[in-house]
């Protein structure tokens, strides 16, 4: 085995190009960007720098990849693949940089080992493949928290002014780069400071606080923008995925086996996915429970008779873990997999010392030959993989599917849940007259509140709207933005997401009687049912309905003047 490790260097170049390939794989999404990636896209397409700031300023994450991504544009564009390559980059970066954060984690003989056992983890890591193909901030979060573990650990052993700088940079960038990265930044200097090995000198001691020092002050600009998002929130998320106790298991099998259920909004009951309508799922077992079990109890093994940095890992893991798990219940913040990327890096070094200490040759090999063949053949061959995952909500999606319905110069379209402005890049908004009532403006057409108002009460301000199906303010807003703009032959499309448009009329009336029932639906799936119904059910009196397409989360409705 020792002998097998003694060439690293080529190891960890066939492990990176494994990566690189599958990264590389099924890139150029066909079904486009969805919201998330646009809204990144677009707020990092604004005019530098007053416009750009203003729009930064409109959303909730923290301001670094907007810049990032406002370099990159300027440098290679901005079609579709260019945009997903800004995330593989980093995404592959982090891995070769796990692969340093291995082999700086002293050990008699094994810190090649562990750092090669880092880069593969991270290398065919479902989770990270779907994120190196998202433009989302995830993947630069991965690199910068690996960058933060490495200088931690080099921080631990060799206390110095030079380590301690870089560990500082990089915790800013993280800072900057994610909306609650400043937690797991806090408890990691704490966990340092704890668990830290006495320094061989007092002067390289001392000098560990004046960088994190000069930290805490660079981000001091960040604490209004902090407080806005948290005290009085102009963006809201609890509205469309509620806590479930079973978020928990997903994050493990998210993180550690190729099946991924928690990336939006995982499905409530995680033993329901063993236990299907009286029936094991043998998949389910196969793919997604017994590799993430064979990294827990690697973690769990790593953290028995522990040293003294590994409990440093495990209290970092644990703190900021905690925090992030009594937000979600406490409805602070949605409980997704992708929202704690920042402990990715910590549970994989602590999987990677698990198997590396195995006393067995043979369980090493078994170990590591059966992760590998479970993760590999699921990426490969399952249709749900990472690499072929399908963005449904995705905005190129529709464009396509009205113009396979033969859309024509002067149509009319009518967007529902996004802005019309989020399907520009698929299609020149000056050939169709386009309008929406979206999650944003909805309150305006209906009269009722402000948008913070109608998710925060929407419950009792809206229910007189789904109890009475009253039609009359949506009619009016179609009458001033398409009927009264259509001729004779022009026709209407209606785009809906059929994802958050759960509900008919009637089976909307119904919930609305049910208090109890009323009140465990998420307000952003009554709303946009009444809106589809209420839009749906004014053109078919209004005009004459033709026909209707499906593509995947979209549904479009065709109706003629």
């Amino acid at each position: 085995m020792k002998e097998f490790f003694k060439d690293n260097k080529v190891i960890l170049t066939v492990i990176l190009l494994i990566g690189l390939g599958l990264r590389l794989w099924n890139l150029n999404k066909p079904e486009g960007l969805w919201n998330d990636e646009y809204i990144a896209y677009s707020i990092s397409m604004l005019k530098f720098p007053f416009d750009f700031f203003e729009g930064i300023k409109t959303n909730c994450h923290a301001p670094l990849h907007y810049f990032y991504l406002k370099i990159w544009m300027a440098i290679f564009k901005n079609s579709d693949f260019m945009l997903r390559l800004s995330s593989l980059v980093p995404n592959l970066l982090g891995c070769l940089v796990m692969y340093f954060v291995g082999k700086n984690y002293q050990t008699k003989c094994y810190s090649i080992q562990i750092g090669l056992a880092c880069a593969l983890i991270g290398a065919i890591s479902s989770f990270l493949i779907y994120f190196s193909q998202e433009v989302r901030i995830y993947s630069m979060i991965f690199l910068l928290s690996s960058l933060i573990l490495l200088y931690s650990i080099k921080m631990h052993y060799a206390p110095s002014k030079k380590n301690c700088w870089w560990l500082t940079f990089f915790s800013v960038l993280l800072i900057l780069e994610h909306t609650i990265g400043f937690v797991f930044v806090l408890f990691n200097v704490f966990g340092l400071l704890a668990f830290k090995q006495k320094a061989k000198k007092k002067k390289d001691a001392d000098d560990f606080y004046i960088p994190i020092l000069a930290g805490l002050i660079l981000c001091l600009p960040l604490i209004p923008f902090l407080f806005r998002i948290f005290a009085h929130p102009t963006y809201f998320s609890q509205w469309w995925a509620p806590f479930s106790w079973s978020k928990i298991f997903f994050y493990f099998t998210d993180l550690f086996s190729p099946v991924l259920k928690n990336i939006t909004n995982s499905p409530m009951s995680f033993y329901h996915q063993i236990i299907r309508n009286d029936v094991i799922n043998v998949g389910f077992i196969l793919f997604a429970i017994i590799p993430a079990s064979i990294v827990l109890f690697l973690i769990i093994k790593s953290n028995i008779d522990s040293k003294r940095i590994n409990k440093y890992f495990l209290a970092v893991f644990t703190a900021t873990f905690l925090t992030v798990l009594i937000a979600s219940i406490a409805g602070k913040i949605i409980f997704l997999t992708k929202y704690l990327t920042e402990l990715y890096p910590i549970l994989i070094l602590m999987a990677a010392i698990g198997w590396a200490e195995l006393n067995s040759k043979n369980s090493k090999i078994m170990l590591a030959t059966v992760y590998i063949f479970m993760s590999l053949f699921f990426i490969i061959v399952s249709h749900t993989s990472a690499i072929r995952l399908v963005r449904e909500e995705g905005q190129r999606l529709p464009v396509v599917a009205m113009q396979d319905m033969g859309i024509q110069k002067n149509d009319k379209i009518l967007f529902l849940y996004y802005p019309k402005t989020h399907f520009t890049k698929y299609y020149n908004d000056s050939d169709y007259i386009a309008s929406s009532i979206n999650k944003y403006n909805f309150p305006l057409v209906l009269e009722k509140g402000d948008t913070y108002d109608a998710y925060k009460n929407g419950h009792e301000l809206y229910k007189v709207f789904f109890l009475e199906n009253n039609k009359e303010k949506v009619e009016k807003r179609l009458d001033e933005v398409v009927f009264s703009k259509m001729k004779k032959g022009e026709r209407f499309f209606i785009v809906d997401l059929t994802s958050v448009s759960l509900f008919d009329s009637k089976s909307l009336k119904n919930i609305a009687k049910n208090e109890i029932r009323y009140k465990e639906i998420p307000f952003l799936y009554l709303i946009s049912s009444y809106i589809r119904n209420s839009v749906i059910e004014i053109a078919s009196s209004r005009l004459t309905y033709l026909n209707k397409k499906q593509s995947y989360n979209w549904m479009i409705y065709e109706f003629q003047y």
